[in-house]
């Protein structure tokens, strides 16, 4: 319900800036989309957190299991 809500006020945001003619409003859209991911990359998120062979071998580490 919260992403919703948050995928809601990007576009009401950048449909009013559209609306009153702020040429910046696909810059404010661009930057409403990837602020939390820059967000969570800026507080530890692993930047390679998508690549799945990364996360397995991350996780065999942790737990001590040889491949």
């Amino acid at each position: 319900m919260l992403f919703h809500a948050y995928i809601l006020a990007v576009y009401a945001i950048t449909y009013s800036a559209k609306s009153i003619s702020v040429n910046a409003s696909v810059f404010l859209f661009t930057v409403s989309v990837l602020s939390p991911l820059m967000i969570a990359i800026g507080k530890g998120l692993p930047l390679d957190c998508l690549n799945y062979k990364s996360a397995i071998e991350r996780e065999n580490s942790e737990l001590n299991v040889e491949v």
